[in-house]
């Protein structure tokens, strides 16, 4: 990474900024045209820094440094443009510092003109880029919010979200195939639906110091990702948000109150989750045919137990073996399980009272089901295995009577827990 500074002569930084890239080629045409198109364009922020991250593969074939130069241009027209400049050589894995002066005495008298923005801002809100050719960018200090399709299809590799923004509009980035790194302020509260759909590049996620209550619905859809790191204040992830990703390990909060429908569907590469004690809601499908998933993990403690399992929450993990149900959960719909054909036992926890049509079903044979609350749930139609497909049903002690009676066909196999 480079690190550029900007300031006036008495070392006072000066924010918005224009920094223009250039090699040693390029620098030499732009001593001569002025309007040479640099490599690349950064903002500075409020501390008067702009950062240029440079991928090894683009930016250094052939060797392990470049000549570089970085310039600040102030060009009213053709005739009347000051610039200053700094720069030397880069070397790949070593972060450079540069200081470009800018004698801002012999700028433009008028105090109300500002050094043109790269970006279109209208009160607060960040429309689009001027120039769609930018692939390193820091959004300024005055964006409050990212409008819908801002950044459609852009080029942007790198992403600094400025703090004080607080909302990311539907499909704001999506589409942005080469975006692999974002910066997430502290300030983000909403991130809209398909905000980042598409975003193949992107691989790891800290959301952590936002606040962000809600992930829309298919916000990082077959994106990239490996890892997320999601905020204490979560409480909501949207239909299909990570569906088909390269998550490997999730851990969700214990705020986390509803996963929607098929969250996480066709995440062939998860390997465990972590699911709040006090989930209320896991949408149909949320996990549907993750075939890697082996543990489900359970964090915090249980609140209210009206929570629900909603249709084939589960279906296809075929390398589950056990399965706990969070504490939460009240009731089971249809299929939850189906498909599973690894899975050898089944614990539902004490507040459980209704299970649905199929809803303990496989399709594969069972070693158990481990029922813990004192009364036998309600169950609809076939939602216990075939009689010939599980060995036994554990029940609390004292408790099989009051089973028995519930399930009579399964009284041969129905035991007390010792």
């Amino acid at each position: 990474m480079v690190e550029i500074t900007v300031c006036n002569l008495k070392g006072e930084p000066l924010e918005n900024q224009l920094v223009k890239m250039y090699d040693d080629v390029t620098y030499e045409a732009f001593k001569k045209d002025q309007t040479v198109k640099a490599l690349l364009e950064m903002t500075t922020n409020q501390e008067g820094k702009a950062n240029f991250i440079l991928e090894n593969q683009r930016w250094f074939a052939g060797g392990n440094s470049k000549e570089l130069m970085f310039v600040v241009l102030n060009m009213r027209d053709v005739s009347n443009y000051e610039w200053w400049s700094m720069g030397g050589t880069v070397t790949i894995g070593k972060k450079c510092f540069f200081k470009i002066e800018v004698d801002t005495r012999n700028i433009a008298q008028d105090k109300d003109v500002k050094p043109e923005s790269p970006f279109l801002i209208e009160d607060g809100v960040l429309m689009g880029m001027k120039d769609p050719s930018l692939t390193q960018v820091v959004l300024p200090a005055e964006v409050k919010s990212i409008a819908p399709g801002a950044f459609w299809e852009s080029n942007v590799e790198s992403l600094v979200l400025n703090e004080g923004l607080e909302s990311i509009g539907v499909q704001a980035f999506a589409r942005s195939t080469k975006l692999a790194s974002v910066t997430f302020p502290s300030s983000l509260k909403v991130i809209g639906k398909h905000a980042f759909e598409d975003c193949v590049a992107l691989t790891k996620l800290n959301l952590s110091k936002t606040k962000v209550e809600e992930i829309g619905s298919n916000a990082f859809r077959e994106t990239g990702l490996k890892e997320v790191a999601f905020p204490v204040s979560l409480k909501k992830i949207g239909s299909q948000a990570f569906l088909k990703t390269q998550l490997e390990n999730v851990v969700l909060p214990e705020g986390v109150q509803e996963i929607g429908n098929e969250a996480f569907r066709e995440v062939v590469t998860l390997k465990s989750i972590t699911l709040p004690n006090n989930i209320q809601k896991v949408g149909e499908r949320a996990f549907y045919t993750c075939e890697k998933l082996e543990k489900v993990n359970y964090v915090g403690q249980v609140k209210w137990a009206e929570g629900i399992l909603e249709r084939a929450a589960f279906e296809g993990c075929r390398s589950l073996t056990t399965i706990i149900l969070p504490q939460s959960i009240a009731e089971l719909q249809e299929g939850i399980f189906m498909e599973c054909s690894n899975l050898k036992e089944i614990i539902l926890t004490k507040f459980v009272r209704k299970i649905k049509d199929y809803g303990l079903r496989t399709n594969y044979k069972l070693e158990r089901i481990r029922f813990e609350g004192d009364e036998a749930p309600e169950i609809g139609n076939y939602s216990l295995p075939f009689l010939e497909s599980i060995m036994e049903i554990i029940v609390p002690k004292g408790k099989s009577d009051i089973y028995k009676a519930k399930y009579p066909d399964y009284q041969s196999i129905i035991r007390e827990n010792p």
